[in-house]
């Protein structure tokens, strides 16, 4: 019996396979794009800081003109599959093995929006394994959650994640998974780029908070050099407002909380999945709706002790990568823990309920803190 393989909700090298509405990535047996011009800081080495940052080359305008309607379309039909989680047992990689280390920890609350918004009634539900769809994604608080669209490094392709505005110091940054940002390999050739952010999409209909612009992308340095799942799939997108209002003051901002815990109770997590474990993909609507589970996560460590990713039972597959798990659903403090990343994958297809979030321990605080100060 051939031994489960753990793939992630990345695109590898954006090769694709489509399958009904929605597509499966295949991974590295395929050639990976060319070096890009960007600037960027270099490859990691150990004297690398702990956090790689890619600029934006396109302005606004640009950005703009690129996402059409027909573009915005072509993205959802390609959405991000979740990668395979690594294989059971894997151990970490030496410059993650360190458990003497210091404990890093952030946090920060979460910020309501200025505008008038309405605010769903949210209460916490026991467990909600087979996603829902959220009634009214535009409420507070699914209104700080949204689609994030972006092409290969060849600029040939149009893709799909979930991302979340954070609270940060520029009130102007959404969190993801690293692999809506990098390819996980590569380094520098491995950078998507051309990201915009619609929070609250709702069907096609871009809604009422319009187009956010990618200006900078941030992701731990440990991602681009050897795609970990297990602590690094994690991204930052710092962003340019259509106008004069922040992201935060517009749709409001999920708070964190950051320092490696594994265990927590009643955690929501959202996404735009295309397809699910064992449901058809009919049952997504080809991803036009935002979805949601809700349950408690544990650690991974369960299935191998050098795992120490957060996992709980929902089905969502491709498209809902870097959607938020987050704690406080139904009160005004709202944080994220985690991000949607991998799942258990053989022979293609999901083998389990099971959903992973990398670890958001001492990368997770670099990236938020490189955020807040740079």
């Amino acid at each position: 019996m051939s031994q489960p393989r753990v793939r992630r909700l990345i695109l590898p090298a954006l090769t694709t396979l489509v399958v009904g509405a929605g597509a499966v990535f295949i991974p590295s047996a395929f050639a990976a794009p060319g070096p890009s011009s960007d600037a960027v800081e270099p490859s990691a080495t150990p004297a690398d800081p702990p956090v790689t940052v890619r600029v934006e080359q396109k302005t606004p305008a640009q950005l703009r003109a690129i996402w059409t309607p027909e573009r915005l379309r072509q993205a959802e039909a390609n959405p991000v599959d979740v990668p395979a989680a690594p294989p059971a047992g894997a151990p970490k990689a030496a410059d993650d093995a360190d458990e003497t280390a210091p404990t890093l920890s952030a946090s920060a609350p979460a910020v309501a929006p200025k505008a008038a918004r309405s605010t769903a009634s949210v209460s916490a539900q026991a467990t909600v394994s087979v996603s829902q769809r959220v009634p009214n994604p535009r409420a507070r608080p699914t209104s700080a959650v949204g689609r994030l669209y972006f092409q290969d490094a060849k600029e040939e392709g149009y893709y799909t994640c979930t991302a979340t505005a954070i609270t940060s110091r520029n009130k102007n940054t959404a969190w993801t998974a690293g692999h809506c940002v990098h390819r996980g390999s590569g380094g520098e050739s491995g950078w998507y780029r051309n990201h915009i952010f619609i929070p609250a999409r709702d069907g096609y209909d871009t809604g009422p908070y319009g187009y956010w612009y990618g200006s900078r992308t941030l992701v731990p340095t440990a991602w681009p050099t050897r795609g970990d799942t297990k602590d690094s799939d994690m991204g930052a997108i710092v962003l340019t407002p259509p106008g004069s209002t922040t992201l935060e003051d517009a749709v409001g901002a999920y708070g964190y909380t950051f320092g490696g815990s594994t265990a927590y109770a009643s955690v929501r997590t959202y996404g735009y999945p295309e397809k699910g474990y064992n449901r058809p993909d009919s049952d997504f609507a080809e991803g036009e709706y935002m979805m949601f589970c809700e349950g408690n996560t544990v650690d991974a460590a369960t299935s191998s002790a050098t795992d120490d990713r957060l996992r709980m039972s929902c089905d969502m597959g491709a498209g809902s990568s870097g959607g938020p798990l987050a704690t406080g659903v139904g009160t005004n403090n709202i944080r994220i823990v985690g991000t949607n990343s991998s799942r258990d994958i053989q022979n293609g297809k999901y083998i389990n309920n099971w959903l992973y979030s990398s670890n958001h321990g001492a990368n997770a605080v670099e990236l938020i803190n490189r955020v807040n100060n740079s």
